[in-house]
């Protein structure tokens, strides 16, 4: 059952008391139930938080979230509401930028770091790409960017297989609130200022999972942030795009565990 801490964060807690705590972080436009292919292989051995970030899924926006920090912020206030040890933080997307703000602000919060099919150190053409879908989002809505996400986040063999998970993505999207969504995106866009070269300092074991079509948080992207870290490696995720966690959530259940295990 969805619960609530005092500032509104909806969040799902599964898996037996006592076990190690790893927190999930999803991706803009989603909410906490992107990660419904991943809970049950986790909580076999860990237990498992997930949560919907501002402005997303059950959770309100805030009118002063202004900046990744605001992001940052809302989860070391749900970890401290569930006053929980060091975790394992694994983010997606948008996800992942919070997780690297999480980890240059509250480092020893953690003790083990994923970063999945997400962004670093983006150039100017890296950058035009999720600038030019906030426009669109601004002038045209959520129904061309859902329209748009789907095209990007997964492969034709799969979105063909699996009809109904690609309708519920796409209607995820499509359903949210639009001046929620176009604040989050902007923040994604500008994330980068906040973070800068930050991974140089952060000391816990990495992962960097990325897949190898993904178009927007690249195989370069993810070599990238790896090699920042001081204790990091990188996996490319074959024949997958950007939403590898639902397309294949074996893969990337297997990855996880071993890494995080």
């Amino acid at each position: 059952m969805t619960a609530f801490d005092p500032d509104g964060t909806a969040y799902l807690l599964e898996g037996a008391v006592g076990r190690p705590l790893v927190v999930l972080s999803h991706g803009v436009g989603m909410d906490l139930h992107m990660w419904s292919g991943q809970v049950e292989a986790l909580s076999e051995r860990c237990q498992v938080l997930r949560y919907d970030m501002l402005g997303h899924g059950r959770t309100p926006p805030q009118p002063d979230a202004n900046s990744i920090d605001s992001f940052s912020q809302q989860l070391f206030r749900l970890l401290e509401h569930l006053q929980a040890d060091p975790v394992a933080l694994v983010g997606f997307s948008m996800g992942g930028l919070v997780a690297q703000h999480f980890a240059l602000c509250h480092p020893r919060r953690l003790h083990r770091l994923v970063l999945m099919s997400t962004v670093y150190q983006r150039n100017a053409e890296e950058l035009q790409g999720v600038r030019s879908r906030l426009e669109l989002a601004r002038k045209q809505g959520l129904e061309t960017i859902a329209d748009a996400a789907i095209d990007r986040w997964f492969t034709p063999a799969y979105t063909d297989k699996h009809p109904h998970i690609v309708r519920a993505i796409h209607e995820r999207i499509r359903t949210n609130n639009l001046a929620g969504y176009l604040k989050a995106y902007e923040i994604f866009v500008h994330a980068d200022d906040a973070i800068g070269d930050g991974l140089r300092n952060v000391q816990c074991p990495s992962l960097v999972m990325t897949g190898e079509l993904d178009s927007g948080s690249t195989p370069l992207m993810a070599e990238r942030m790896a090699a920042s870290m001081a204790r990091a490696r990188h996996i490319i995720l074959k024949g997958l795009g950007h939403m590898a966690p639902v397309e294949s959530p074996n893969q990337v259940n297997q990855a996880l565990l071993s890494f995080l295990l």
